[in-house]
């Protein structure tokens, strides 16, 4: 009897102690990424560990410890499988190779969080992360060292809550280049500590349904990138368009060159875009650059009250076919020129405007308004075009189709 009753109390502690070491790797759908042998101690190569976990806890919620994980790479996210680390600042994922795609968010609803990325070498290529699954997500980031951050091609993705320090040398720090449905970033951080050598902060090839939103990218190449190419006319086999974006409430601020530049080229095509309380300032060159290099089409972009100031070119300048555009409010003071319409520019209205001196800041250096030679259907109407040191208008296509009504500083109303 006694026997037996050892055995059954043996027994019983065995199930207990299992049931312990269970509930220490798995809390409901979570499990410690340290029972998986990941040891993030900044000296362990973690990338067998990482991976192999991968495939073992599929689908489940895999949380990290705070320290560095040294990775190489490979790491793939299937349906609902969320990393989620000790905090941005605590738990830091270090790419070990100069190319590595650290991880892709494949399945469904997969994403990451709350963690670190930076880099043991220097960045040439790769991705830290690529959100290709439908719903994959990223949000609590903050990277450093980037070549390519984070890769956007998954349909309903979004990109929250993230700062990125300094890129690599070429660096796009964000790419929206698939997905087609729905996408998001919103409050994200970029800037630089040392001077800035990034190509692009947010580069759009291919998306419909993009928003960006409460976003401050600061000295970058080029702030908002939106370049879509395809090297077909077929609209079954189109590589890269760029429908109905829409960013609002954002900061493009000390690019290297453009704040803001839409330049298709191919067949690539940017229709129905909208810029909302943008601000595009302190630009090496034009604050927007909207230049159609292709024979796709540029048409119906819109800005209402953008702030395009203190450009070293132009607040807004055109190049190429670009077909109803329209700036509704908004200040277009201490830059170059104010807005320069050069040929091909078609249906252009600028309405309610400060074009000139206001806001703190001094007037254009040169004109506030240049209308080429070769630009047609212009309306200018209730603007405020005092205080250009060049004058206030210079009009080159006065036989095209013009209204101009109760401008301040526009002496005539009419075609000047």
């Amino acid at each position: 009897m006694k026997k037996y009753l050892k055995l059954v109390v043996a027994g019983a502690l065995a199930l207990a102690f299992a049931a312990a070491g269970a509930q220490t790797q798995h809390y409901g759908n979570a499990v410690n990424a340290t029972a998986y042998g990941v040891k993030c101690d900044n000296s362990t190569d973690d990338t067998a560990a990482i991976n192999n976990m991968l495939v073992t806890a599929a689908g489940l919620k895999i949380n990290f410890p705070s320290g560095i994980c040294r990775y190489a790479g490979g790491g793939v996210l299937q349906d609902g499988t969320v990393l989620e680390g000790a905090g941005r600042h605590a738990t830091t994922i270090r790419a070990q190779g100069a190319d590595a795609r650290l991880f892709n968010a494949f399945g469904l609803g997969s994403g990451i969080r709350n963690m670190k990325f930076d880099a043991a070498v220097t960045q040439t290529g790769g991705s830290y992360v690529v959100l290709q699954g439908q719903e994959s997500f990223i949000e609590d980031f903050y990277m450093t060292g980037d070549y390519n951050g984070i890769l956007m091609i998954g349909s309903v993705s979004r990109i929250r809550h993230g700062r990125f320090q300094d890129g690599a040398s070429g660096a796009i720090r964000i790419r929206a280049e698939g997905g087609d449905n729905s996408q998001l970033i919103d409050d994200v951080l970029m800037g630089a500590q040392q001077p800035q050598v990034a190509a692009a902060g947010i580069r759009v090839r291919n998306s419909a349904a993009l928003i960006i939103s409460n976003t401050s990218v600061i000295q970058q190449g080029i702030g908002l990138l939106v370049d879509p190419y395809t090297d077909t006319a077929s609209s079954a086999t189109d590589a890269g368009n760029v429908f109905s974006l829409w960013v609002h409430h954002c900061f493009f601020d000390n690019s290297g060159t453009n704040g803001i530049r839409i330049a298709p080229t191919g067949f690539g095509s940017v229709q129905r875009s909208r810029f909302d309380n943008v601000w595009a300032g302190s630009s090496g060159q034009d604050g927007v650059l909207i230049n159609n290099a292709g024979s796709g089409s540029v048409e119906g972009i819109h800005f209402v009250s953008p702030h395009l100031v203190l450009n070293g070119g132009s607040g807004i300048t055109t190049g190429g076919t670009v077909k109803d555009l329209s700036i509704v409010g908004g200040e277009l003071a201490g830059n170059a020129f104010g807005a320069y319409f050069n040929p091909g520019a078609n249906g252009v209205r600028i309405s309610d405007a400060l074009i000139g001196q206001g806001g703190g800041m001094g007037g254009n250096k040169n004109v506030g308004v240049v209308i080429s030679s070769g630009v047609d259907y212009v309306i200018l109407s209730g603007n405020d075009v005092r205080g250009n040191l060049g004058g206030a208008i210079v009009n080159n296509a006065v036989n095209s189709n013009q209204l101009f009504r109760t401008n301040f500083g526009i002496s005539a109303v009419g075609a000047q």
